[in-house]
């Protein structure tokens, strides 16, 4: 596994566990919510806009909804995790294990 397949492991994983956060503390969808707000008004108009309209929309569904878009093995999916608000939702300790599980699939 290549150092860019690494990193995309990582995302991918890193989404699978805010979403399962989320589905266990629904209530925390504010918080990334309120980073995607963030981002929105210290950057003004970007690239991302198009994408981070999607979220704003993923942000108000279900879960489900949520999940089955940003967690799936698509093109799409992954430029999605790659404008994510959902960092917010896993610790610096959940984000070195899943690094360091990332760099030991090599």
């Amino acid at each position: 596994m290549n150092r860019q397949q690494q990193i995309d492991h990582f995302v991918a994983q890193a989404h699978q566990l805010a979403v399962q956060r989320l589905r266990e503390q629904p209530e925390r969808v504010g918080e990334v919510q309120a980073q995607l707000a963030r981002w929105r008004s210290r950057s003004g108009p970007t690239q991302s806009d198009v994408y981070w309209d999607e979220w704003e929309g993923l942000l108000h569904a279900s879960v489900d909804t949520l999940a089955n878009a940003v967690c799936a093995d698509t093109d799409h999916a992954t430029v999605l995790r790659s404008t994510s608000p959902m960092s917010v939702l896993i610790t610096q300790a959940e984000r070195a294990q899943l690094l360091r599980q990332a760099r030991m699939t090599a």
